[in-house]
């Protein structure tokens, strides 16, 4: 019954997010990472060469404004909206449930629409990286866009996590299984089903390539997709 109720749910709710959308134009970039990848330095140098190239400053990280311009939306607290981005030690749909249950369900299921309306938007009005928050499921009936996943072997996250954030081998496995699981979840609560390879334009390994290779290779490719 609850698989049922699951499935059920998450195409509601991506019917709800993903078909009133009127404006598709872009160009925009989204940046999917897997736990214990980084993309901070990637996104920034990349906004940089992207302005030079442009001969502008017109190119924007969007991240943390997300939050911020839903917030603003439904008159909260940006932390209340981040609340469906952080680790859970439930199931997302779960989550939902209880949140149903409780009375709260109509402000989850506006959180998420509101989130989503506002990243589509930010990909739509054109010249924006969006990292993480299933950017690439939202953005994916913009023309102009390209949807990179940054991904690496395990071991190899496992032993950046540990360093990065100072704890044991345990610890960081952990973080990324969780971490994992929830990001997951929340793409599959936005597109109605499980994402798949074949949903992004380009899978970098990050453990073969260095910063400023990853960004040439994504710049090699906006050229190829005629997007710059």
């Amino acid at each position: 019954m609850s698989e049922i109720l699951n499935d059920y749910m998450s195409k509601r709710l991506n019917e709800i997010n993903l078909n009133d959308f009127k404006t598709r134009k872009g160009p925009v970039v989204t940046i999917s990472r897997a736990a214990g990848c980084t993309s901070n330095i990637i996104s920034r140098q990349l906004v940089k060469r992207l302005n030079e190239l442009h001969g502008e400053p017109k190119w924007k990280v969007i991240s943390k404004e997300i939050l911020h311009e839903s917030a603003l939306e439904l008159k909260l607290n940006p932390t209340k909206i981040k609340t469906i981005f952080e680790p859970k030690n439930r199931n997302i749909f779960d989550e939902i449930v209880q949140t149903f249950i409780s009375g709260d369900y109509q402000l989850e299921k506006k959180m998420i629409k509101t989130v989503t309306n506002v990243i589509h938007s930010f990909g739509a009005e054109g010249y924006k990286i969006i990292i993480g928050r299933a950017g690439n499921c939202i953005c994916s009936d913009i023309k102009h866009s390209l949807h990179i996943r940054i991904d690496a072997p395990l071991h190899w996250r496992i032993d950046r996590v540990e360093k990065t954030k100072k704890i044991s081998k345990e610890e960081a496995i952990n973080w990324i299984t969780q971490t994992e699981k929830d990001r997951e979840n929340f793409r599959k609560f936005v597109k109605g089903k499980k994402v798949e390879s074949d949903d992004y334009d380009l899978i970098i390994n990050q453990s073969s390539f260095n910063e400023d290779d990853i960004i040439e290779i994504v710049i090699q490719a906006l050229k190829r997709k005629e997007i710059i």
